[in-house]
């Protein structure tokens, strides 16, 4: 919730006011930043007056507006929670490499008209895989209580001028993935200031590391319980 901003949470929560009639608390499984996608956000919630999920869906989507759609509907454990009890979380972060960008991708894509060294990047993005401190990838005022993630999966897709990088973990931290995609890009120039990414992640330094990518090239894919 963003006071008087349009939001996920928000929309979604007034959705289910109407149709509950009582005040509902939504929790997400993760907050994404404004402009960032999701194609598999998680919600959970207690309702006064539950019904079959099949008919809470349907409910849903006929208050909500066109741009939020609730794919599945299911009951849970009471001490269910979707931020609480997300095991791993997968994001794809999606670059335009070609000169002209096509105008159908433009709000999902990064457009980013240079060539990129895909080997490198692979490279440079197995480098960050396993438990580490990612300090140097999320914002100096992080306030949480560890820094320290695991990355478990980095992958690379191709296609033409499409290039499409998967991440997953068991959590993710504020413009962690958006700040890794822009160093990886820095990095591929040849403009890392660190000198390689492997002393970037011991070096704990946000300031040596890129400036994180378009929000509008991110997508939070799917959360695992």
């Amino acid at each position: 919730m963003q006071g008087g901003e349009r939001t996920v949470q928000k929309v979604l929560t007034e959705a289910l006011v109407r149709i509950d009639g009582a005040r509902v608390i939504v929790h997400g499984a993760g907050r994404t930043d404004s402009g960032v996608h999701a194609e598999g956000q998680v919600a959970s919630f207690f309702l006064q007056r539950p019904r079959p999920a099949e008919e809470l869906r349907r409910a849903l989507n006929g208050n909500l507006p066109p741009d939020l759609r609730v794919l599945e509907a299911t009951p849970t454990s009471d001490d269910f929670h979707a931020r609480a009890n997300a095991r791993s979380k997968t994001y794809r972060y999606q670059l335009y490499t070609g000169q002209v960008m096509c105008p159908f991708l433009r709000r999902f894509f990064w457009h980013y008209p240079h060539p990129l060294d895909l080997e490198r990047l692979a490279e440079d993005g197995e480098a960050l895989l396993g438990r580490h401190d990612f300090s140097a990838f999320t914002v100096s005022d992080c306030d949480v209580r560890s820094r320290i993630r695991t990355l478990t999966g980095f992958r690379i897709e191709s296609d033409g001028p499409q290039v499409l990088l998967t991440f997953a973990g068991d959590g993710f931290l504020r413009q962690m993935v958006r700040t890794i995609v822009g160093t990886l890009v820095d990095s591929n120039r040849g403009r890392l200031r660190a000198g390689s990414i492997r002393d970037l992640l011991t070096s704990r330094q946000r300031s040596l590391a890129g400036t994180p990518a378009p929000a509008k090239g991110l997508t939070m894919v799917k959360v695992e319980y």
